[in-house]
């Protein structure tokens, strides 16, 4: 029976050990309270909400990048957020420099995208096929005949 018991409290104390450590790390935040169990989705939430003089989201077409500084309209959740977004006026109302860099972005990643093995592969076929149809003894006697003709 002493046997028993201790076997029964080993694994009593082994399931709770586990139970601690999976809820082991969980905070909140200190601006709104929200619990999270995860470190990362904490810090997903103490970056996507200003915390510096308040608790809200900030319209992502705010900046430099939009016309007039753009929207920057401030939501205290993201259900809110999230419906603004999908209907702000100012998606796409770019800055001089908002243009520079969506279309800065929109080349890197058309570059990205270009299969430079095949086209390096195609230009070297190309550049053999060319080489292929000349004829280099018609090349140099043609060159000996300049040459010779310049040298009188």
């Amino acid at each position: 029976m002493k046997k028993f018991l201790s076997v029964f409290f080993a694994v009593l104390f082994i399931l709770s050990s586990v139970s601690v450590m999976a809820f082991a790390w969980q905070t909140s935040c200190p601006y709104c309270g929200e619990t999270f169990t995860t470190e990362k989705a904490y810090t997903e939430h103490m970056t996507l909400y200003n915390h510096t003089d308040g608790h809200y989201i900030v319209c992502p077409y705010s900046g430099d990048d939009y016309k007039d500084g753009g929207c920057g309209e401030k939501f205290a959740t993201k259900e809110a957020y999230d419906v603004h977004v999908a209907t702000c006026k100012h998606n796409g109302d770019y800055s001089t420099i908002g243009y520079l860099k969506l279309y800065a972005g929109k080349l890197v990643d058309a570059v990205k995208g270009i299969a430079w093995g095949d086209i390096l592969g195609n230009v070297v076929s190309i550049v053999k096929a060319l080489f292929g149809a000349i004829d280099f003894k018609e090349i140099l006697n043609l060159g000996k005949l300049i040459f010779g003709a310049i040298k009188g």
